[in-house]
């Protein structure tokens, strides 16, 4: 299985938020922390990114949660 890494600007297109909304849901000392959203891990010394994979499923889970638990 091939998992794509995604950068910050691309997680905050995929989500149709900021990029730094994305940093406010990782940061457990904002008030919009989401400590259901992935947690980004470091791709080299300067680029951090996500697993396109976990991204997919947070948004199929927020999906999940507006229609009920139905899909």
């Amino acid at each position: 299985m091939q998992n794509d890494v995604l950068r910050p600007k691309q997680v905050a297109q995929k989500l149709g938020i900021s990029v730094s909304a994305i940093w406010r849901k990782t940061n457990p000392k904002n008030r919009y922390y989401d400590a259901a959203f992935p947690k980004p891990f470091k791709v080299s010394a300067n680029a951090t990114g996500w697993l396109k994979s976990e991204i997919d499923s947070y948004i199929a889970n927020l999906a999940t949660q507006r229609q009920g638990g139905e899909v």
